[in-house]
């Protein structure tokens, strides 16, 4: 006997393609984003995959590894140059919070710049150490 599936699996099934799609969606227009970076471009990153210094959280135990965001300061055609959020958390959650916010309470660490080259863009993004690009004049 053959059964049917029910509604709610077919919803759940549904649902699973729209997001496949959405985040599909989302990585091409990261990877588009990436390939042609831009000044004032910002990436939530594991940051301890860039810096060459230790992440620590409020009461200065180490955090590895360490997730914020980085904004770009230069770009030409060899790649790009960035800067660390001053702030940085165990989780992907709260980068993914704040690149989605207005960026105006995002500090930046101006004192560490990261060039980053544009193979290294993109394999950064395929690695997972870059999973969200915004363009601020996107909005």
């Amino acid at each position: 006997m053959m059964r049917r599936p029910s509604h709610l699996s077919t919803a759940l099934l549904a649902l699973s393609a729209v997001m496949l799609l959405g985040a599909c969606q989302r990585t091409d227009a990261d990877m588009a984003l990436l390939e042609s970076p831009a000044v004032g471009d910002v990436y939530a990153a594991q940051l301890s995959g860039f810096s060459r210094y230790a992440f620590t959280d409020d009461e200065g135990k180490p955090t590895d590894p360490a997730y914020g965001l980085m904004q770009v300061v230069s770009a030409d055609p060899d790649g790009v140059v960035v800067v660390t959020q001053n702030a940085a958390s165990a989780g992907k959650s709260l980068s993914h919070n704040d690149i989605r916010g207005d960026l105006a309470d995002i500090e930046f660490d101006e004192g560490e710049q990261i060039a980053i080259g544009r193979a290294e863009l993109a394999r950064a993004r395929g690695d997972g150490l870059i999973f969200t690009v915004k363009r601020p004049t996107d909005e």
